[in-house]
């Protein structure tokens, strides 16, 4: 009888390693699906706020591997327990505004992403307690428990109080993560918290149209396109010097310097765009340079602070 071929020769078996590695590999790719777009507004920047921590404090080498694997997995978990429920109490809204969510094109059963909501919730303060961040961590959860699942994210005053406390928290945690906060980090925590607080309406004139099928009275809706527009190319005009004379001025490195010049650069862009392009599609593509803009903001402290 002759030999089997290579073809026909069984596979070898997968051992409980490897179908572990497989499950935990399959439940990243879910979780980016779910953050995909937001990762600008949080892994990015905050990451970029530890390694400022850390720089600041003389870290190098494996103790600045470390920071930075920690803000990184904690920030993931940050942004993945928000988009969850956001999309799970949003369904029909994104069903007009994000097309492209798990749960609208099905690649995310509804069920399955009520167990990972449920099992982010009792992991992502956990992890925090181990970090010494917990505080920040339940602040955040009650944050998003009652904007997204209570339903306060409904008014515009609350959605946007709301954004700012995330930053608040958001950035508090990732300085922690490495050392006790300074008055110099609550500055750049502060200035940044009450700037997106004032100009997230930015993000709203994008959705315009799910959230009124949805019943959401958000600041474009509730006070006019025409005066938001208004009220945020003025906010986004002056902000450039608010950074300058708050967060970047005490520095006198040529490299932050030309940085506070692409962060106004930056401002000024959405300032001109906001005005002149109306269409959800370019709103939507302004409010990508106004997330540049905080991540960049953010790289810019490691080399100020």
């Amino acid at each position: 009888m002759s030999a089997p071929t290579a073809s026909a020769r069984p596979s070898p078996r997968r051992g409980p390693a490897h179908t572990a590695v497989r499950a935990v590999l399959n439940e990243v790719a879910v979780s980016g699906r779910f953050i995909s777009n937001d990762v600008w507004t949080t892994v990015l920047p905050a990451t970029a706020f530890v390694l400022a921590a850390a720089l600041s404090s003389g870290h190098t080498g494996g103790r600045l591997a470390a920071d930075f694997l920690r803000g990184a997995v904690y920030f993931w978990l940050y942004i993945y327990g928000f988009t969850l429920t956001n999309q799970l109490y949003g369904v029909e809204e994104d069903r007009v505004n994000k097309p492209f969510r798990p749960l609208v094109t099905g690649r995310s059963s509804y069920r399955g992403a009520q167990r990972r909501a449920a099992v982010v919730l009792l992991v992502f303060p956990l992890l925090a307690w181990w970090f010494g961040v917990l505080l920040w961590a339940l602040i955040w959860e009650a944050t998003y428990l009652l904007t997204n699942v209570a339903r306060w994210e409904r008014h515009w005053f609350i959605k946007n109080l709301s954004m700012g406390i995330g930053v608040t928290v958001q950035l508090a945690a990732a300085w922690s993560l490495v050392t006790p906060l300074t008055g110099t980090a609550w500055r750049w925590i502060l200035t940044l918290a009450v700037s997106i607080w004032l100009l997230i309406p930015l993000q709203d004139l994008r959705d315009v149209e799910g959230d009124v099928v949805n019943g959401r009275r958000t600041f474009p809706i509730a006070l006019g396109e025409k005066f938001t527009r208004g009220y945020l190319a003025l906010g986004f005009a002056v902000l450039p010097l608010v950074v300058h004379m708050l967060l970047l001025r005490p520095t006198d490195s040529p490299l932050v310097w030309g940085l506070d010049a692409v962060l106004a650069g930056l401002s000024w862009l959405v300032t001109i765009r906001v005005l002149v392009l109306r269409k959800p599609e370019q709103d939507h593509v302004t409010y990508r340079r106004f997330e540049q803009w905080y991540t960049l903001s953010l790289i810019a402290a490691i080399l100020a602070l």
